[in-house]
């Protein structure tokens, strides 16, 4: 059955090109030499499939199947041969291409399809299916040609770039309607902090620029102490969350519920004491202040609003200025699709802007009210209780020197009349701290200069603004004193100093406002007038009891111990001292932070 459809499809073959030679159109070429073995060994072996349907039967059945159909569909020709090829149609098999074939056929026109088939083993793919007619020599159609291609790789890549495109123009749309709702949120903002002459005024500016582009907003400051977000100022629909109300810190929605249904910190006396949905609600906004603050960038999280207000979603946004920590934006939006995360970048940034502003604000009360917090601190684990340990004496800080190449600090060792032994000190250090010099060696104190090799606590102050007052370092705890310009900061450094070390405790947190000049401020500016080695042989000079008569240390030694030459060292040490006098016989101001005294 197969080698008569292709006799005929070879007469017909005739017929087409006869017809065609007399219709001066393209016509295929042949020998004597190409004979009907050889063309049908063409056809068998083609890299694509080929069938060849009666056109004369009322199915149109298959009378030739090649192997290259075989290896398409996984059909062999004696399955094939006699169905029509409709078998490998199946429930995915969409019916407009198999329409546009139909069409082709009843008109005896040719057309090509991509259509989904189905192999043998049930596996769907895509076939590139073109059909053309063959005629006889009275030019009826008597058969169908039809050639078939797997293009499923090509319409999978297709296929992605059509939803790549589709992902883009979503991302687009996406972006446009950002631009539309944020469109003067970080302008006013801006503006804002340039304006404002106070954190109040600046808080309220900035909730009600918010709430002009969102459904509320409600602005908090930190409160260290409580682990808490005490909201300030709220506008819009904020889902309940108005001033004076608190969110607590390190709480989520996903956290169990403890004996009372309450959640961890949703309950206390600040918060309604509504039911269920309030208290997911409340939960939902502490899990994102707590994310945002953590991460320090804006966190989400959906609300089922039981308010009827329409809002369904919170963004967090952190307050922070280095690692200060000012507070928290809570941002409500009513929008289907909730923040896109361009939009947190933005928000984020918006926070950083009012950080800023915050920060110039305090800035500029701290400069004019001399305004400032006064921290103490315990610490049991800090790297110089084992140097005193090992010295067997107290160490009382007497002063920094900056001549090295590292900072140093000077210390008195007091034995309280018991005797100081100098070859102890030397030998203190360790791995913890470096010894750079013993002087003043007496019966009751000793001065020695060192390094602490872990600068994580010399480096927060750094961080935060703080100056370092005094410090008591015993072989159990160092307790020291410092000074911080203003109270965001001095909050900040808490934390940061408790994270630093296991075994900190606060000993003393005081709020101070002093218009005449500080003893800090002083200092800071008669050390800015002298040198690094001005100021290093004036420190030296000082604890080691080099003014005092009898002299406890001559010059030379003070200069072996800067590496210097005697001569050297009294010109540095005069002209320290004349820096020293002039600013001090030119200040009219007292010493209010004199050596203040460390707590037990």
């Amino acid at each position: 059955m197969a080698r008569h459809g292709t006799d005929r499809t070879v007469g017909a073959a005739d017929a087409a090109a006869r017809r065609a030679e007399a219709s001066d159109g393209p016509t295929a070429a042949s020998t004597d030499a190409v004979d009907e073995a050889l063309k049908t060994r063409t056809m068998d072996e083609a890299p694509v499939g080929i069938t060849i349907a009666d056109a004369t039967e009322p199915d149109m059945p298959l009378v030739y199947a090649n192997a290259a159909f075989e290896r398409i569909t996984g059909y062999p020709p004696s399955y094939a041969v006699g169905r029509n090829c409709r078998f490998l149609q199946g429930e995915a098999t969409r019916e407009r291409p198999v329409e546009q074939m139909r069409t082709a056929i009843e008109r005896g026109g040719a057309t090509t399809v991509e259509i989904r088939n189905y192999r043998r083993d049930g596996e769907l793919f895509w076939n590139e299916v073109t059909i053309a007619p063959l005629y006889d020599e009275s030019g009826a159609v008597v058969n169908y040609v039809g050639f078939q291609q797997d293009v499923t790789r090509r319409k999978r890549a297709e296929r992605a770039a059509e939803q790549r495109a589709a992902r883009i123009e979503r991302e687009r749309a996406a972006q446009r309607r950002l631009l539309q709702r944020l469109h003067g949120v970080v302008t006013d903002v801006t503006e804002a902090v340039t304006r404002s002459t106070s954190r109040t005024d600046l808080e309220r500016e900035v909730v009600d620029r918010i709430d002009r582009t969102y459904a509320g907003a409600w602005i908090g400051r930190y409160d260290p102490r409580a682990e808490e977000i005490v909201i300030e100022a709220a506008e819009g629909s904020t889902g309940g969350e108005d001033a004076g109300r608190r969110v607590p810190l390190a709480c989520g929605p996903t956290e169990e519920a403890d004996g009372n249904g309450d959640r961890s910190g949703v309950g206390n006396e600040n918060r309604n004491a509504g039911g269920s949905d309030d208290q997911e609600a409340d939960g939902r906004v502490a899990a994102a202040v707590s994310g945002a603050m953590t991460d320090r960038f804006v966190r989400t999280e959906s609300i089922d609003d039981s308010s009827g207000s329409g809002v369904t979603e919170v963004a967090a946004i952190p307050i922070h200025y280095g690692d200060a920590t000012y507070g928290a934006v809570g941002v409500y939006t009513h929008t289907d699709g909730g923040f896109a995360t361009n939009e947190r970048a933005v928000l984020t940034a918006v926070g950083r802007a009012f950080a800023t502003g915050v920060n110039a604000i305090e800035t500029r009360r701290t400069f004019h009210d001399r305004e400032g917090v006064e921290l103490r601190f315990g610490i049991g684990d800090h790297p110089l209780t084992a140097v005193a340990a090992a010295a067997g004496c107290p160490l009382h800080y007497r002063g920094t020197v900056g001549d090295r190449d590292r900072p140093s600090m000077l210390f008195e060792a007091s034995a309280d009349g018991s005797g100081v032994d100098p070859d102890a000190l030397r030998a203190a250090g360790g791995e913890l701290a470096t010894v750079h010099s013993v002087l003043a060696e007496t019966a009751d104190a000793t001065i020695l200069e060192l390094s602490v090799d872990d600068d994580r606590l010399r480096r927060l102050f750094e961080e935060h603004g703080a100056e370092l007052e005094a410090m008591t370092v015993e072989s159990d705890r160092a307790r020291i004193a410092v000074a911080a310009g203003r109270e965001a900061l001095a909050q900040s450094l808490v934390e940061a100093v408790t994270e630093a070390f296991d075994r900190t405790e606060l000993l003393g947190y005081r709020r101070h406002t002093d218009r005449g000049r500080t003893r800090a401020e002083f200092v800071a500016a008669v050390t800015d007038d002298l040198t690094d080695r001005q100021h290093a042989a004036l420190v030296r000079a000082v604890a080691a009891g080099y003014f005092e008569w009898p002299r406890a240390v001559d010059g030379d030694e003070l200069a072996g111990s800067m590496g210097v030459c005697r001569s050297t060292f009294h010109q540095h040490l005069r002209a320290a001292e004349r820096k020293l006098v002039a600013a001090f016989v030119g200040s009219e101001e007292s010493d209010p932070l004199a050596d203040p005294e460390i707590p037990n």
